[in-house]
């Protein structure tokens, strides 16, 4: 017993001050690893922060689902746009009339291009040729305005 005075050691006798002596060391374990680990994100908020980010890309799916189909259709009409332009160049280069491009088949330029030929070959020359200006008048002869004028020039010529 003389030992245990001199080191100063206390033997526990009971099981409040076990509790007691474990209970101020896991409250001093508890305060030096939230230091170590202050400013770490939580398991918790790491799962609701990648949750978050997966509603926002479904939204974002959501809103952009129907671009891909937008952009077929696009590619799609500028597709033909390009090639009724080739078409009218093409019948144009050859000497077929306007009205003969609808007829005019194919899906390259060396296609279009031997249609067009042939066609022409079939068509000839007779054809009428792609007007260059509106054929119609302007405005409609005035009868007024018309028998004035040639009253004018009876006298003119007098």
């Amino acid at each position: 017993m003389s030992e245990t005075i001199e080191t100063g050691f206390k033997p526990i006798e009971t099981q409040e001050e076990l509790n007691a002596i474990i209970k101020e060391r896991l409250k001093r374990e508890r305060e030096s690893a939230e230091k170590r680990f202050e400013g770490w994100v939580s398991p918790e908020d790491h799962a609701k922060a990648i949750e978050d980010a997966n509603k926002a890309f479904d939204d974002y799916k959501k809103v952009h689902e129907s671009d891909e189909q937008t952009i077929k259709d696009l590619t799609a009409k500028n597709k033909e746009y390009e090639t009724a332009s080739l078409k009218s160049r093409i019948a144009h280069e050859v000497g077929l009339s306007f009205e003969w491009i609808s007829r005019i088949s194919g899906d390259d330029e060396q296609s279009i291009r031997a249609d067009a030929e042939s066609l022409k070959k079939l068509v000839g020359n007779g054809s009428t040729p792609i007007p260059t200006k509106s054929t119609e008048t302007e405005t409609p002869p005035d009868t007024h305005n018309a028998s004035l004028m040639a009253v004018l020039n009876g006298v003119k010529k007098l």
